[in-house]
This record gives structure tokens, C-alpha cells and sequence, in this order.
């Protein structure tokens, strides 16, 4: 049976465990995992940690509003975009990132694992 969600918010099953507010991408057995970055855009934030075969919400890139997401070695400057990174973290677009995920929304300073609002740019 079909199901559809309206609302921007699903529950998956980690494949390893994941840390909160990394970007995630669906395995080809419906579990998660971080998203690879790169060319691959995922298909949203984890909103918490969750351990291996655990169960997490995740904030699909179609919900409204901002989002929180871990960066990974980057500056964040409002209004400048961003794309998923190694690890499912949000860093620096690049000519090998594809596509732009993400626009800053505060400041933050280039420091790893720091957590920041972002809106989707999808």
C-alpha cells in the first residue's frame, strides 16, 4: 500500500549510527545514512542522534521553514550558499558539489560540527 506525506517529516532506520542535524540519504533497503555530498543532495536533516538500527525523524528538503544542520570546516555567512559535504555535513559549494542545498541564515564561525539555520535552496 502507497502512503504520502504532507507534513515534511519521516521516520527512517539508520544503517551505523548518526549524529543530529547531518544530512542524510535513503540506502537502497529503506534505511539512512549520511549523505555522501558531492553529487548527491540527500533528502534532508536528521533531527536527532540515533544509534545503529535505531529510528530517527528526519526534516525532508519539501518541508517549509528553515533548517539546522552541522557544518564541517566552513565560515557560514548569511545569504551565501552552501552544499552537502563528506559526512552529510553543509560546507563550501564547489565545482564538484552539486547542487546548491542550502543559504545561510546566521553567522557562524569555520569550525567543525558547529550547528546553524539554514534555508533550503532546492
Amino acid at each position: 500500500m502507497s502512503t504520502q506525506n504532507d507534513l515534511g517529516f519521516r521516520t527512517f532506520q539508520a544503517s551505523g549510527a548518526i549524529s543530529a542535524y547531518l544530512v542524510v540519504d535513503v540506502q537502497s533497503d529503506g534505511t539512512i545514512k549520511a549523505a555522501a555530498g558531492g553529487v548527491t543532495q540527500g533528502i534532508g536533516v536528521l533531527q536527532q542522534d540515533i544509534a545503529d538500527a535505531g529510528y530517527g525523524g528526519v526534516k525532508l528538503w519539501t518541508a517549509p521553514g528553515t533548517f539546522m544542520a552541522q557544518v564541517s570546516g566552513t565560515a557560514i555567512t548569511p545569504g551565501t550558499e552552501y552544499a552537502v559535504i563528506t559526512g552529510g555535513y553543509i560546507g563550501t559549494r564547489t565545482a564538484t558539489t552539486w547542487p546548491t542545498a542550502v543559504g545561510g541564515l546566521q553567522a557562524g564561525v569555520a569550525s567543525n560540527g558547529i550547528i546553524v539555520e539554514f534555508i533550503g535552496k532546492l
